[in-house]
């Protein structure tokens, strides 16, 4: 499975990467991939399978699948 990290997600992985292989054996629920990897599935505001969205907690993917996760965004300036 290819898994794609946006924003500060990187940051839970070793080196950093923008974009990591996971090798899965069976299919699995990506909530439970994510946990393993040690991505916090709380911080997770939008997932994509495929370039579909998904419901983080039900979907599942396989080792064919590209995934995509990206936190909230923010920003913007109040005085």
């Amino acid at each position: 499975m290819k898994l794609r990290l946006g924003g500060q997600f990187a940051f839970y992985l070793p080196g950093h990467p923008a974009e990591v292989e996971v090798d899965l054996l069976e299919t699995e629920r990506l909530v439970d991939v994510l946990a393993r990897l040690g991505i916090p599935p709380a911080e997770i505001h939008l997932a994509a399978v495929n370039g579909e969205l998904v419901e983080l907690t039900t979907c599942q993917v396989s080792q064919s699948d590209v995934v995509s996760i990206f936190p909230p965004i923010g920003g913007g300036w109040a005085p």
